[in-house]
């Protein structure tokens, strides 16, 4: 996403945000607008982004040896004679240009831009992080919420039944005992209420931090908890291990970075040959002999020079140069090769897991769906005097349960397939599936 798209829907979905808080004020955020922001103001982030900027700046630095170097330079000059002083006043332009410096300029160049990419790099990484940690608690307070209403909707069930039962005891048809059951029930779930409230504000304080302490508002984020399924084999993310994960590309940058560190000791067996311009009113050491009739004092000369500097003997520093980026070199291919193995060790588990998690997923809710049918039968024999409250109360924990469990696998689903972008590098194609859970998320 482009800095000017991210700004835009700043502007267009958190402009609630800007307004004068107060204690009733609630501002409904959805999951990409909450990613958008967060990316935006994580200081981290925005470290990172100048990071980048100062690595350009050092980049462009890097080529200003192939441009030439101007100045002006003046004053007055004097030279001792035997007959007295001779003065004359100096004023010129002067100029250099590097002709040839053994490839050093353009390995210096070349590693500039690397270093560019690396800061890049950990920007992208550092952006998908935000966002993913946003997404995570996102679907945490959505799962919560989830469960808060689950409970709920239970003790509105668990009241009806104990109604149910106080009515059969006044028929004759139940004893204290039954009663007593749907009570206990009440108390237990009205107790998971209670915490599950507590948990639910945990989930949208920390999402809120996350997002910065500038918003002022108690956001609500709004949605629903996806049946995803992954696309892709294992093999079609592994293979986008090397251009993707963090660890593998900065790793690449700084083994291309000793690779041609490891090039520039040769620079040092070539001449440094340096073009030197003068124009102007010389000193008077640089200008022509009186005798030869052309005169010092009012004399404007141009002055051009060509000079190859070779070092001979460097105190066997060239050697232990290359020794040591050599070194260096084969140290980052050999943890090139970790990272990648690491990396693919580390992708395959996340897989399997999210691939395990899937099939779950879809049992779940096949159960959720037996669950609901036996609750239905189980009511409408307890209440021709087929089934005793125990039946009723047992059926109604097992949909609760299984309610529970099919959402809860759902969340497991969604924070192991970011566990996974985390491995990669960067997000994973999935196929939203269709909601059939029977209690809404919104």
């Amino acid at each position: 996403m482009t800095r000017v798209s991210r700004q835009s829907l700043l502007l267009l979905g958190f402009i609630s945000f800007q307004q004068p808080s107060v204690a009733t004020q609630t501002s409904k955020v959805t999951l990409e607008e909450a990613k958008t922001f967060a990316i935006a103001n994580n200081f981290e982030v925005i470290a990172l982004r100048r990071e980048v900027e100062e690595m350009q700046a050092k980049a462009r630095r890097a080529r200003s040896p192939f441009y030439p170097k101007l100045g002006l330079a003046g004053g007055a000059d004097t030279q001792m004679k035997g007959n007295g002083n001779e003065g004359a006043a100096v004023g010129y332009l002067y100029g250099s240009y590097n002709l040839f410096s053994g490839f050093e300029d353009t390995y210096k160049a070349d590693i500039a831009n690397y270093e560019v990419e690396k800061a890049e790099i950990r920007l992208r990484k550092a952006e998908l992080g935000v966002g993913l940690e946003v997404e995570r608690l996102f679907h945490l307070y959505l799962f919560n919420k989830f469960s808060l209403e689950l409970l709920k909707r239970a003790l509105d069930a668990n009241e009806l039944h104990r109604k149910m039962a106080k009515n059969r005891k006044a028929s004759g048809l139940a004893s204290d005992a039954d009663v007593i059951e749907f009570d206990l029930r009440d108390s237990i779930l009205k107790s998971d209420v209670s915490e599950k409230e507590v948990q639910l504000e945990e989930s949208r304080v920390n999402l809120k931090r996350l997002l910065g302490e500038e918003i002022g508002a108690k956001i609500e984020p709004v949605g629903k908890l996806q049946h995803q399924h992954i696309k892709g084999s294992l093999m079609d993310y592994i293979s986008r291990i090397k251009g993707e994960s963090e660890n593998v590309l900065v790793t690449t940058r700084e083994l291309l970075i000793a690779t041609t560190e490891s090039k520039m000791w040769r620079s040092k067996w070539f001449p440094k040959v340096d073009f030197e311009m003068k124009a102007g009113f010389l000193p008077l050491e640089n200008r022509p002999d009186a005798t030869s009739g052309t005169g010092k004092q009012a004399t404007a000369l141009i002055n051009g020079l060509i000079i190859a500097k070779l070092d001979l003997f460097s105190g066997f520093d060239n050697f232990w140069e290359r020794r040591e980026s050599e070194s260096k070199r084969l140290k980052l291919e050999s943890r090139l090769k970790q990272f990648i193995l690491a990396a693919v060790t580390q992708m395959e588990i996340a897989y399997r897991k999210l691939k395990a998690t899937e099939v779950r997923v879809h049992l779940e809710e096949q159960n959720e769906e037996r669950a609901t049918k036996y609750y239905n039968s189980v009511l409408s024999e307890y209440k021709r005097g087929v089934k005793n409250s125990s039946d009723l109360k047992n059926a109604a924990e097992g949909l609760y349960n299984s309610t529970l469990r099919s959402e809860g696998f759902k969340y497991d689903f969604l924070s192991q397939r970011i566990e996974l972008e985390k491995a990669l590098g960067g997000p994973v194609s999935v196929e939203v599936l269709p909601d059939r859970s029977k209690v809404g998320h919104e």
